[in-house]
């Protein structure tokens, strides 16, 4: 797995959110649709930031337990991923 909510530790994790086309860009090699070290084209780039928004759009419905301002999960991935 890629990517997984857990609760943020500033101890254990290195400052800020990992490269979000990083990300895109081992996926589509896990899966087979570039060779490692390839570029991702802005094509699949495009196709995986609407990924990352409908994901977090059915995390709209739920609110960020430690969430002070009413932050929805949601929110928490377009934020991580910076997809939008």
């Amino acid at each position: 797995m890629l990517y997984t909510y857990v609760n943020e530790d500033e101890d254990k994790e290195p400052v800020g959110p990992r490269d979000p086309t990083e990300l895109f860009k081992q996926a589509a090699v896990q899966v087979g649709l570039i060779r490692d070290g390839d570029p991702l084209d802005q094509n699949m780039v495009d196709y995986a930031k609407l990924i990352v928004e409908m994901c977090a759009s059915i995390g709209d419905n739920y609110v960020q337990p430690e969430s002070r301002a009413g932050d929805t999960v949601g929110d928490r991935i377009r934020g991580d991923f910076h997809a939008l």
